[in-house]
């Protein structure tokens, strides 16, 4: 017998005196103790102390088990019960952690957030680096799940000391003991499993984005910024932006950052730069920067902006809009009928979806009131701020447009006006136009009044390609260049150079579109409706990815087990070929399932080796079967008997014995001398005598004749 400590949900305390009392604890998974009491005048408190949520303790480790089942058994005079119950750390399934982080994260944080706000703690007992989920989260689950995540992800092992996890890369010690078959057990049995065997594997590393330009950026209004999508083009004079920002971002200068690499970082990781850039100026401050909600370093800054990048995914892509009604600096009430109607209007994906949730500044804004007078509105700050780049909004052009002049035209927003000038070192309005006409194999020259008869007039929705005039016909004094139907480029004026705004700013008079022009664009009409332009490809797209191959193990060899198909893998973070060959190959599981189980029968010192046999689970040790052959092996599970005079048996089951391709070929080489020893012609093998072939009769016949 031994006495158990009880403890009811009521803070109620007893004992219960407990036979066959066995402790399990098997690796990656929570401790369970078995017991069972008679429920006689000794065990009337106890008895009535079994119920949900009770709490029984190990006396010899201090270590608490839940209550998890009960099944009393009615006998002659009393009820026997048989308990099962469960490691106190089991209780992290009672908490639901709805919080999340992504991207690339230390353990220390992922533990921060499995244990914030509950009871437990935990203790990193190595150092471990940090992991990438991509753009895969963490979070949203049950404790006990976002645990095993946790082992997963960072490929480590945790043990329990009541509500305290431990971590580390490996649990356990080193030669912690020596089982001898036949000397200090009493057998060892082996069972290996080949049915789990893998010995060739396909996998991807990180899927390149194919970008698409984003969707389209607008400007014409907050609004419309908002339901742009937090990967648009808003068509900035990128020179300009990436130098002014350059100037004006705490961060930058502080790090030493490259913008051009940080431009190419934001923009692989699937958010636009440009809007990037302008709320990054918006939203920093003397000590802040990356979006303020990244204050201090965590690594390299192109690392860092990547983190940031998924974070603006993970909040942008959300199921469900909670906006930040209120912040440090002040609140409104919130408004359910805004909230669904924001709901509506700023989708997933949209920049507005992740502003609202972000920065409470930004609900004030949309919603026409104010927490705080003193502070801005981000939202228009943003579109300025894009405008001041030269950022305007784009559309897809009306005539079915291929985009290459509009794109050629682009980049030389900001060339200084020059009176007469008709090069991209300086020219006027109407010298702009003719050059890219002339790139284009177009003749073209100045002025104005000989461009304008270059064509037939047209009037809205104007194509990429069409010149747009202001005057009247024979007289003008002005020419834009179309770049889409809300969209034009010119040669403002010395104050202005040249620049890209919104057609609407600055209605024309007329527009004239050439035929030449027209057919490289890819219309000689100025039909807008053509529906094949908005034929969906992307079914003719190959995914592409930054590395990917295939892991063959010397096993996969014809004249061995030949290949069999692991699952393929991916990962989004992987990157490089070398990476994903080392995985691939851990992911291979070319051996057998090798499992060793021994009646625990003694813990005296191994004779004259002086090796205590110290049983825990994750310990290393060996074990010697009866053909003389060690085994480094290691404990994935035992069961103990905590009560001295219990008539039941202790086990301990070890594994991870990892046969290489050495230990076959050996085995190949003894089956073929095995065969030469063969007798040539099979012998007649005499099956074993089982229960039915004993003749009962004559057992019967001689007891009678003895009697």
């Amino acid at each position: 017998m031994l006495n158990l400590p009880i403890l009811s949900p009521a803070g109620k305390e007893a004992t219960v005196q407990a036979y066959n009392v066995a402790v399990t604890d098997t690796l990656k998974s929570f401790p369970t103790m078995n017991f069972s009491f008679i429920g006689d005048g000794a065990n009337e408190a106890a008895e009535k102390m079994i119920m949900p949520r009770v709490i029984i303790t190990d006396p010899t480790t201090g270590q608490q088990y839940r209550i998890a089942s009960s099944n009393p058994v009615p006998t002659a005079r009393f009820r026997v019960y048989a308990i099962t119950t469960i490691h106190i750390a089991h209780d992290l399934h009672d908490y639901y952690i709805e919080n999340t982080v992504t991207g690339s994260q230390s353990l220390k944080a992922c533990c921060d957030l499995l244990t914030g706000g509950t009871k437990f703690k935990y203790s990193i007992d190595d150092n471990i680096s940090d992991h990438d989920f991509g753009s895969d989260s963490l979070g949203n689950a049950h404790g006990d799940d976002i645990l095993s995540s946790i082992a997963s992800a960072f490929d480590i092992e945790y043990w329990f000391d009541n509500c305290t996890i431990h971590f580390a890369k490996e649990i356990g010690k080193k030669d912690s003991f020596v089982f001898i078959d036949r000397v200090n057990t009493s057998k060892i049995q082996v069972n290996e499993d080949y049915t789990t065997i893998t010995t060739a594997i396909k996998g991807t590393g990180k899927q390149i984005e194919v970008q698409n330009n984003g969707g389209n950026g607008n400007l014409d209004s907050v609004e419309g910024f908002a339901k742009s999508m937090i990967n648009a083009d808003f068509g900035v004079n990128k020179q300009q932006m990436c130098q002014d920002f350059a100037n004006r971002s705490d961060k930058v200068k502080a790090r030493g950052v490259d913008v051009n690499r940080l431009y190419d970082t934001i923009k692989n990781a699937g958010v636009s730069p440009e809007w990037f850039f302008a709320y990054e100026l918006q939203e920093q401050n003397s000590n802040m920067g990356w979006l303020n909600h990244w204050s201090y370093p965590h690594g390299d800054p192109y690392n860092d902006a990547v983190v940031v990048c998924n974070w603006i995914k993970s909040i942008a892509y959300s199921d469900t809009l909670n906006p930040a009604w209120s912040a440090a600096e002040g609140s409104i009430s919130p408004d359910p009928n805004l909230q669904s109607k924001w709901e509506q209007d700023y989708g997933k994906g949209t920049i507005g979806r992740l502003y609202l949730q972000a920065t409470a500044a930004a609900v004030w804004e949309l919603a026409g009131r104010s927490g705080n007078a003193s502070i801005g509105k981000p939202l228009a700050g943003c579109v300025s701020t894009i405008k001041g780049w030269g950022g305007h909004t784009v559309q897809a052009s009306s005539g079915g447009g291929s985009g290459q002049i509009a794109a050629f035209a682009r980049q030389y927003a900001g060339v200084p006006y020059v009176w007469g000038g008709n090069s991209p070192s300086g020219w006027d309005c109407s010298g702009f136009v003719a050059y890219i006409y002339n790139h284009f194999g177009i003749p073209m020259h100045q002025p104005t009044t000989y461009e304008e008869y270059q064509g037939q007039v047209v009037g809205p929705p104007y194509q990429e390609g069409d010149m747009l005039f202001w005057g009247a016909r024979g007289r003008t004094y002005h020419v834009a260049l179309a770049l889409d139907s809300n969209t034009l480029e010119m040669a403002a004026n010395p104050e202005r150079g040249t620049v890209i705004q919104a057609i609407s700013a600055w209605p024309p008079d007329f527009a004239v579109r050439n035929s030449a022009m027209a057919a490289k664009v890819g219309s000689g009409d100025d039909s807008s409706d053509d529906s094949s332009s908005d034929t969906d490809t992307s079914s003719d797209t190959t995914t592409q990815y930054t590395c990917q191959g295939e892991y063959d193990s010397p096993m996969a060899a014809d004249d061995k087990w030949g290949k069999i198909w692991a699952d393929p893998f991916s990962s989004d973070t992987i990157t490089d070929q070398d990476t994903l060959m080392a995985a691939l190959k851990k992911q291979v599981h070319d051996y057998p399932d090798v499992q060793y189980t021994t009646d625990w029968i003694t813990f005296k010192d191994a004779f004259s080796h002086g090796i205590k046999n110290e049983i825990a689970v994750g310990n290393y040790g060996y074990l010697r079967d009866r053909y003389g052959i060690d085994v480094n092996v290691r404990i994935q599970s035992y069961t103990r008997y905590r009560d001295r005079d219990t008539t039941q048996t202790d086990t301990v089951t070890f594994g991870n014995k990892i046969f290489g391709i050495d230990e076959w070929n050996n085995r190949e080489n003894q089956a073929n001398a095995a065969l030469h020893k063969a007798p040539k012609k099979p012998e007649t093998v005499t099956p074993p005598v089982t229960f039915d072939d004993i003749q009962t009769i004559n057992v019967k016949k001689e007891s009678e004749e003895n009697g």
